[in-house]
């Protein structure tokens, strides 16, 4: 049970001594004590659960005390309340003291089981009140963070849908000339029409990949042992063809055998390159490096032009698309590229090095 703060705010000692004892019984209370209403003001906006306070104060009402507090702190944060008084206090006093944040009304002499009595059952209602006050601020940060979500996907689905459109158009009309005139079905036709189906089944895998992360599953990789610095070469000699800027690889000197998920981490690199390609300098190099540290594979591609410090904390984010924009984003890739080292049991990190923008994947020797 935590320890409540309890205010005494009464400008006779004699008043302050009597409830002081009575809640000297309860050791879980720590008692405080003002004699006027600016030095009660005071500590309550210092923060306390409850406040006995006097009607009657040398320097202001107890009514003007409440009302001061509930501007500094608003209603919302106003500790509970009781008003006391020496002498009967009138229906009047009451609905005053009710209307101005008083819950309860004590009279001298005061009863010790009364006022125990009183101030449990005042704790018991603040501790309702508390637990409805956090359940409503959670209930409003979800509603603003799935409001974010929102605006989010919005901007998403019509960069999804700009990109999607131009391989599937090539498609369609490659298709299109070889129905019309099936002399024309040519190995280039039929080049570009799988070139473009690919990258439609690629943007949809990974719209899919990424849906099932989001609700909570992971993606299932398949390990095979792999000589890592080969598959580096296969993968950098195939970018190449893809990209316009020139590709460099360093990797390490001696053999690194791994058991990884082949398909999983060409889709690495391929995000990790094309996402570099497709959003730094043109026609500046791309570096890929690649080292081991133990049972650790570490790989850090750099490219020229740093990632934008608005969206750099945001990169890896699903349907996240750079305000910069309504249809050129960020996509899938990195997102991708996150969730996929996770499920090799590694991680990601994204970041700013002078004027490159920089990628590091830490990944283990084996598939967990």
């Amino acid at each position: 049970m935590r320890t409540r703060r309890i205010l005494i705010v009464d400008d006779m000692e004699a008043n302050r001594y009597v409830l002081r004892k009575i809640l000297g019984s309860e050791s879980n209370f720590q008692v405080i004590e003002a004699g006027t209403g600016a030095e009660g003001l005071e500590l309550m906006l210092e923060g306390v659960d409850l406040v006995i306070l006097d009607i009657n104060l040398p320097d202001m009402t107890g009514f003007e005390l409440i009302q001061k507090a509930e501007q500094h702190l608003g209603p919302a944060r106003l500790p509970a309340i009781i008003n006391i008084s020496a002498t009967f206090i009138s229906g009047k006093d009451k609905a005053t003291g009710l209307n101005t944040g008083a819950r309860a009304y004590l009279t001298h002499p005061i009863n010790p089981e009364e006022v125990l009595a009183t101030i449990t059952s005042l704790m018991k209602s603040n501790t309702r009140l508390e637990r409805v006050e956090r359940q409503r601020n959670w209930a409003e940060a979800r509603n603003e963070q799935l409001g974010k979500e929102k605006v989010m996907l919005e901007r998403f689905m019509r960069s999804f849908s700009h990109d999607l459109r131009s391989p599937l158009a090539a498609a369609v009309m490659a298709t299109g000339l070889m129905q019309r005139n099936p002399a024309r079905r040519t190995e280039q036709l039929l080049d570009v029409l799988q070139e473009n189906l690919k990258r439609i089944d690629e943007m949809v895998s990974n719209l899919l990949d990424i849906s099932h992360v989001s609700v909570g599953g992971g993606i299932k990789l398949i390990g095979e042992s792999l000589d890592l610095p080969s598959l580096l070469r296969e993968a950098i000699a195939n970018l190449t063809l893809q990209v316009e800027n020139p590709l460099q690889l360093q990797t390490d000197e001696r053999p690194v055998q791994v058991t990884w998920d082949r398909t999983a981490f060409l889709r690495i690199i391929d995000n990790l390159v094309g996402n570099a390609a497709k959003h730094g300098e043109p026609g500046t190099p791309i570096r890929i490096e690649q080292g081991c540290e133990g049972e650790w594979v570490r790989l850090t591609v750099s490219n020229q032009g740093a990632f934008p410090e608005e969206v750099l904390s945001n990169l890896a984010t699903p349907y996240f698309i750079s305000s910069r924009s309504d249809t050129k984003g960020w996509g899938l890739g990195l997102p991708i590229v996150k969730a996929l080292s996770e499920s090799f049991g590694g991680q990601v990190q994204f970041r700013n090095v002078g004027d490159q923008a920089q990628v590091e994947l830490q990944l283990p020797v084996t598939v967990t």
